[in-house]
């Protein structure tokens, strides 16, 4: 493409940008503590927060017909899911808080963490949800991370749930699960990225599963993670890091993606076709968007958004071939853990 062109394109879309619209979906008063969102392949949003009795849910994002959006309840945080594995059934195990969560298909997978201990620094267990959220057919499946689960590398330590609090997730081609470390920094193995095995194990409520360090590292709060091609991304403090997925799921050397600013934490982020808006914590929060880049470049700032709130988690509206989409092709949906609410940008 001619450069003039490309840099009028770039200033246009810019432009855009700046004029973007930002747009309360759900009121922060219904949801509190907004974490990660996903869109199952049908265009279903799926949100993880609190409700007014700061209870932690999966909660689905419903349009009605008027054009508003409203929450149903969906999945209830606890340790072991549900007694028989039924969408309604009733919770099984004390209370857990949904952190991660992503889709693969009609699946929904989700980690939910029971703490403890002052401000509930210690995690005291670490749970593994998936959904099957076909209408009919909608199933919870459940396990639990742990050292017997945990296939230990040579010289590694092992599993230990009190250093591990699960946040970002994502799936590969094949259905690895890979899930990010928030205390990657101080845990014994520098467990930063985790990688995820399912063993099918037909109609039964227990989640069998296998998992290993996939990444590890010293990288400072590991947050949001996602998978384009055979790449994976992942935040570390204020920095986007990237690894290939080799052809035998092994990780490929660790390259930096994109360096922000020292300080301001990178929270969680969307990537479409190589674009990528991340969450920028600071005051006022923002949306930060980067331009593409090839696996051993790095990435630049293409322009920001900002927003009254600061942002945590950010999903892309793809355009379904069907046509029923809850908001317009290329709208991002955004949470908020501090202030709570589900909010929209139209770019």
């Amino acid at each position: 493409m001619n450069n003039i062109i490309k840099l009028s394109l770039i200033l246009m879309f810019t432009g855009l940008l700046q004029g973007c619209i930002v747009s309360e979906l759900v009121s922060d008063k219904e949801i509190k503590a907004t974490e990660n969102s996903a869109f199952t392949t049908d265009g279903r949003l799926f949100v993880v927060g609190k409700n007014r009795y700061k209870e932690s849910w999966i909660f689905e994002i419903i349009k009605n017909v008027d054009g508003s959006y409203t929450h149903t309840p969906y999945v209830k945080g606890t340790v072991d899911g549900t007694a028989l594995g039924g969408i309604n059934d009733a919770p099984d195990g004390e209370e857990c808080t949904f952190t991660g969560l992503t889709a693969s298909g009609s699946l929904l997978y989700a980690t939910c963490i029971q703490t403890s201990g002052l401000l509930g620094l210690r995690t005291e267990a670490v749970s593994l949800f998936q959904v099957e959220t076909t209408l009919n057919s909608e199933r919870i499946k459940t396990g639990h991370m742990t050292d017997r689960n945990f296939i230990q590398g040579d010289a590694e330590k092992s599993f230990d749930p009190n250093w591990f609090m699960a946040n970002g997730m994502a799936v590969d081609s094949e259905g690895h699960l890979y899930i990010s470390n928030i205390k990657a920094f101080f845990a014994p193995n520098g467990d930063t990225i985790s990688q995820v095995t399912i063993t099918e194990n037909g109609d039964t409520s227990f989640l069998d599963f296998s998992h290993k360090t996939w990444i590890s590292g010293n990288e400072l709060f590991p947050n949001g993670l996602q998978i384009e091609g055979d790449t994976l991304y992942y935040t570390g403090g204020s920095n986007i890091l990237k690894a290939k997925i080799n052809p035998n799921f092994s990780a490929s050397d660790v390259n930096v993606h994109y360096n922000g600013s020292k300080l301001a934490t990178i929270d969680d982020f969307a990537i479409h076709e190589g674009y990528i808006a991340y969450s920028k914590i600071s005051v006022p929060g923002a949306v930060v968007i980067l331009t593409p880049a090839e696996f051993e470049d790095k990435a630049k700032k293409y322009s920001s958004i900002r927003m009254k709130v600061i942002p945590s988690s950010i999903v892309y509206q793809p355009n379904l071939p069907e046509g029923n989409s809850l908001f317009n092709e290329g709208n991002l949906v955004v949470t908020s853990f501090l202030s709570g609410g589900l909010y929209r940008i139209a770019l």
